[in-house]
């Protein structure tokens, strides 16, 4: 992200809280762009297959709860309790096709508890590895529950919402 769209984005953040945006909570500006990051990475570590990266902003004990909606996959919810089998299910979904693009929308953060919460738009490309210029678009939304594990963000619950595709 270049230092001139941090200020904006941290002018934006910072004018959104001072009119009294309630859902922004104890939140300081700089944990917001660090959640803001955190899936930033999440789409990244997906796109470029870098499992290392995409494991590194979970929780080892994450929650993962996908609900694919009935043209995207089987349309059958699948739920995953703890780092391994998510990743490993990320590893083997992704390596059917050649590329992808996560596109996110910025994500509406609130805080209660000590918990983060961020929905976050979605709308994902997948290109075909075996068939040339096929590919597929799910459009959804991310529910995210992040906490703050020694000066760092971690997902604890994830939840993808498919709400279309083609």
């Amino acid at each position: 992200m270049t230092l001139t769209l941090k200020k904006i984005l941290l002018t934006l953040i910072f004018l959104t809280q001072t009119m009294g945006n309630a859902m922004a909570g104890d939140l300081s500006a700089n944990d917001k762009f660090e959640i803001i990051d955190v899936m930033n990475n999440y789409a990244k570590g997906i796109d470029t297959k870098n499992y290392d990266l995409f494991r590194s902003i979970f929780d080892d004990n994450v929650e993962v709860n996908i609900i694919y909606d009935s043209s995207f996959r089987s349309g059958e919810p699948v739920s995953f309790d703890g780092i391994d089998s998510w990743v490993e299910y990320v590893e083997n979904a992704i390596s059917e096709y050649r590329t992808t693009q996560h596109m996110l929308g910025n994500p509406l953060i609130k805080y209660e508890n000590g918990v983060a919460k961020a929905r976050t738009d979605l709308q994902a490309t997948h290109y075909y590895k075996d068939k040339d210029n096929e590919k597929t678009t799910l459009w959804g939304y991310y529910d995210t529950h992040m906490v703050n594990k020694d000066g760092s963000w971690k997902i604890i619950k994830h939840t993808l919402t498919s709400i279309g595709s083609n």
